[in-house]
């Protein structure tokens, strides 16, 4: 079976089965558990690069029910041959459990890369009578509802292929997310995309324009993680104003770019400031022992200073008296 250009486009677009992490992780659990129950005692004598390429062709097919990638794919990422990848498809197709079908192409008499579906995964139901595939295996489906707990027994200790930590970073092959924006800050990229789309990166632009005419005008050099850290509070401050009216593109441009602008004059006026303060350097006090001739002649020196200024009072207070005692004869 032939699947053409415009079919291939909207199983890609098709949404997923799992919305979250945990949701991801139970469906691979369960389509590995189908391909061991296959292969029987035999699956813990495959190889560890066999069973972890299983274990990513589980994974990738949790969202849709679905796998694309090539064979060769699978045995460049686990250093096997392409061989023992269509072997143990061929074993899982044999058995009922995965419907191998092929990408149109204008080489190779028209067929190009294998697509293999997953029977017992609950969107199989929907690629059965969208292809209208002939399967002869008894196949039960879940009902499309996504379980809301967790097993109450303890869940099987299996190897998990890079299970990523956030939901907006897939780094596996074909995962269908929200284009990553080139030449944007990653932080900007996961907060903004899904708001802004392509036009984050001509926001981003405006921002950068901002800082390098500051930076011409005051003639310094701002670090990168002010940079991205205005940039950051200039498309927020956009987004909270565009929530209350509506603003052409340009509009925004104009004012992410003023916006910036005044926080790049902000912080240049800042920096400009600290570096201004003079600090006044701390006066030392030496504390070194004196030796004792040293004490010794201040004391001296004290008693003299006192001496002297006791016989100028003594003089003065003789002056006042002889002044007085002539103010009585004249």
């Amino acid at each position: 079976m032939l699947i053409f250009s415009d079919d291939f486009a909207r199983m890609q677009n098709y949404e997923s089965y799992t919305k979250t992490q945990n949701e991801q992780k139970q469906m691979k659990y369960k389509l590995l558990s189908i391909v061991e129950a296959v292969f029987g005692e035999s699956y813990a004598r495959l190889k560890p690069e066999t069973r972890n390429a299983i274990d990513m062709i589980c994974f990738l097919a949790t969202d849709k029910g679905f796998v694309y990638a090539k064979d060769s794919y699978f045995a460049e990422k686990h250093d096997i041959s392409a061989r023992t990848i269509r072997r143990v498809m061929k074993t899982l197709e044999e058995a009922g459990k995965i419907v191998k079908a092929h990408r149109s192409s204008s080489k190779h008499n028209g067929r190009g890369a294998a697509v293999y579906f997953f029977v017992d995964h609950p969107c199989f139901t929907h690629w059965q009578q969208y292809f209208d595939f002939d399967v002869q295996a008894d196949v039960q489906a879940e009902n499309a509802e996504i379980p809301c707990e967790s097993k109450d027994g303890e869940s099987k200790k299996v190897s998990t292929y890079s299970l990523p930590k956030n939901n907006y970073i897939k780094n596996h092959f074909m995962y269908k997310t929200i284009p990553f924006i080139k030449g944007v800050p990653k932080l900007i990229n996961q907060t903004f995309k899904d708001v802004f789309k392509d036009s984050l990166r001509d926001l981003y632009l405006r921002v950068r324009v901002a800082s390098q005419k500051v930076c011409q005008s005051v003639s310094m050099t701002l670090s990168k993680k002010d940079i991205h850290s205005i940039a950051y509070e200039s498309i927020h401050t956009l987004f909270t104003y565009i929530k209350t009216r509506s603003m052409s593109f340009e509009e925004q441009c104009k004012l992410v770019y003023r916006i910036a602008l005044n926080k790049f004059n902000e912080l240049v006026q800042t920096t400009d400031k600290e570096e201004s303060v003079v600090v006044t350097p701390r006066k030392i006090v030496r504390k070194e022992m004196l030796p004792d001739w040293f004490q010794e002649q201040q004391e001296k020196e004290k008693v003299k200073e006192s001496t002297l200024s006791i016989n100028d009072e003594s003089q003065e207070d003789e002056m006042v008296r002889m002044k007085a005692i002539l103010a009585h004869y004249s």
